[in-house]
């Protein structure tokens, strides 16, 4: 547990705060994913509700969004918070009230994991409202295939948003390049606007072209929680 809220510390403080060569622009989204201990959920909201104002005070965060996984697998619960650079987000996780916050919250929770995404630029309406329900596919770029991947994505961007179905589509590299280094977001309403989107045969295609032209695929469904009101 220590060695795993050490690391954490690193990741936000030594990397982004001491060696400025790593620091960028653009939005960058911080994921905290961790499961409840087996009978403790309610107490972790409870506890959620107290620092609740505490994680939102600092202006560096521009949001924060919590989940849960739709389907209760693990993770059970996913944090999301943005920040318009990589400074602001060391500069977060250095204030001293934060990481009191995060290491209670590693000692309430189990199986606890952290990535750092960097948005892409490849749909228009990123900065649209958000849904209720959000579907998370994860990929790894085949080996030397980024560029060909990507200049498809070009050539189906203005047919993935179409439908009026989705909300909101974001894209995200995995700030490490570590895997998955490929992040896609799309949001909606409701499940059953998800699954009219998905069922739609152009989407289809889609969804299956990527599959064959990328490794390492993962899909969460993850329900928005009214945890937070900083976003």
């Amino acid at each position: 547990m220590r060695q795993l809220l050490s690391m954490f510390i690193v990741l936000f403080t030594v990397i982004f705060l001491s060696n400025s060569s790593f620091a960028q622009t653009g939005t960058v989204k911080y994921v905290y994913t961790l499961d409840y201990v087996v009978g403790k959920k309610a107490e972790y909201l409870d506890w959620v509700k107290t620092i609740v104002n505490v994680l939102q005070a600092p202006e560096e965060v521009v949001s924060i969004v919590s989940y849960e996984n739709y389907l209760n697998a693990s993770p059970q619960r996913v944090i999301e918070y943005e920040f318009t650079n990589t400074v602001d987000a060391a500069n977060y996780f250095a204030n001293p009230e934060i990481r009191k916050v995060v290491e209670e919250a590693a000692n309430r929770s189990i199986n606890r994991k952290i990535e750092v995404r960097q948005m892409r630029g490849d749909y228009s309406g990123e900065e649209s409202k958000g849904g209720n329900i959000k579907y998370v596919f994860s990929l790894d770029y085949a080996l030397g295939g980024k560029a060909e991947y990507l200049e498809w994505v070009r050539s189906i961007a203005d047919k993935i948003q179409a439908p009026e179905e989705l909300l909101r589509i974001t894209t995200y590299d995995n700030y490490f390049n570590a895997s998955p280094t490929r992040i896609i977001e799309f949001e909606f309403e409701s499940m059953e606007d998800a699954v009219n989107y998905f069922e739609i045969p152009e989407i289809k295609y889609i969804v299956e072209t990527s599959v064959d032209k990328s490794l390492n695929h993962k899909i969460s469904i993850l329900r928005l929680r009214g945890d937070y009101n900083k976003n």
